[in-house]
């Protein structure tokens, strides 16, 4: 009796252990959504220090945690677990895509490419490794190989998130706003808490001149990652260019400074909206934190008074023809803006129609040129 007893106890125990097992083998498998980050750590933790787990349970712990790390932005803890799966089993794709990913986050492109390469041959159905070789071509400018590579990985699996969000970036990148929308919308029926989407889904009603959509999407990221300076930045830029939300758009500005101190752009569109609301200043004290030796301090200058317009836009002149031109669509905007303050609404005119018709499609100053424009009519 007391031996049936025993057995009955020994197997209540085999099964709490191996579902305690198998519910760290779960949770420790990288799934990428940060606020699971430290749970799936732990689990990890767990599986690796087990005497337990095998060579290949093992091998897949390190990867998981090599993903986990990189999703905290600890790119050294990260990589340092990859190489110790790959070590373990040169055979596991995840372990190459993981580490490609960490290369990338360290723009070593070289590296990144063999480790996606090296996954893709380990598993040439992979759509997640397709998405990420994809990212990387995109970070490279190389926009045709990444769509070739993002349309793969979707036909591969047509519920991969990621790979939407991904292509939907790079057809903003190619000014397609239609259809970089549509895969955003996609990315966000495949998953309603992706915080990036919306973020993306934000600057692009934004930019088609949706404010109100826009500022709803930036409220759900900001929601699901509150303390993302950029989606409170972005907020404060939509209610501005609405009109009559200039408390809401102060307010966020000023979350954004408190996040972000050293956010040159933060301070510059706080005082824009101050101003508007003939609020306090806060932007003498901003400077102090602020690289004042760079590009927008001849814009700072000129909104606290030691800078004229004029010296302003005399001061956008990098010898890179590129940054001269987004300084220059800068300088019209922030001028423009600040011609408004004074009530010289000719130059105003002139400056933001400058902006409006030469800024680079994704800057917000061109966005925001128009949206100002109207009323000016």
């Amino acid at each position: 009796m007391r031996f049936s007893i025993l057995l009955a106890v020994l197997a209540v125990l085999f099964s709490f252990d191996a579902a305690n097992a198998q519910g760290d083998l779960d949770r420790c498998s990288f799934a990428g959504q940060i606020d699971k980050a430290d749970d799936g750590i732990a689990a990890c933790d767990r599986l690796i220090k087990d005497a337990k787990t095998s060579a290949q349970e093992r091998a897949k712990a390190l990867s998981s945690r090599c993903g986990w790390w990189w999703a905290k932005k600890d790119t050294d803890r990260a990589l340092t677990d990859c190489n110790e799966s790959i070590r373990i089993d040169r055979n596991l794709a995840s372990a190459y895509l993981n580490r490609g990913n960490v290369y990338l986050s360290k723009s070593d492109f070289e590296h990144a490419s063999s480790d996606f390469n090296e996954a893709l041959r380990l598993d040439p159905k992979n759509a997640w490794a397709y998405a990420e070789r994809g990212s990387l071509y995109k970070s490279k400018g190389d926009f045709d190989r990444a769509l070739s590579d993002l349309n793969q990985s979707i036909t591969l699996d047509p519920t991969y998130a990621p790979a939407h969000f991904l292509r939907g970036d790079l057809y903003k990148r190619k000014g397609d706003l239609a259809r970089a929308m549509d895969d955003m919308n996609e990315t966000l029926r495949l998953d309603p808490n992706y915080a990036q989407a919306y973020f993306a889904r934000g600057r692009l009603s934004f930019m088609l001149g949706n404010n109100p959509a826009a500022t709803v999407d930036f409220g759900k990221a900001i929601k699901l990652e509150p303390d993302d300076s950029m989606a409170y930045f972005n907020r404060g830029v939509a209610y501005y260019a609405i009109g009559d939300r200039n408390a809401d758009a102060e307010a966020d500005f000023r979350k954004a400074t408190e996040l972000n101190p050293k956010d040159a752009y933060a301070a510059l569109w706080r005082e824009l909206a101050e101003r508007r609301n003939h609020a306090p200043s806060h932007l003498a004290e901003a400077a102090k934190t602020l690289d004042m030796t760079v590009w927008p301090a001849p814009v700072i200058r000129l909104f606290l008074g030691e800078m004229t317009i004029e010296q302003t836009l005399g001061a956008a002149s990098s010898t890179d023809p590129q940054v001269k031109a987004t300084q220059t669509c800068e300088a019209n905007f922030y001028g423009g803006e600040f011609a408004l303050l004074k009530k010289n609404k000719k130059e105003a005119q002139k400056l933001l129609k400058l902006a409006a018709d030469n800024c680079p499609p994704t800057f917000i100053e061109g966005t925001a040129a128009v949206a100002e424009l109207i009323p000016l009519k």
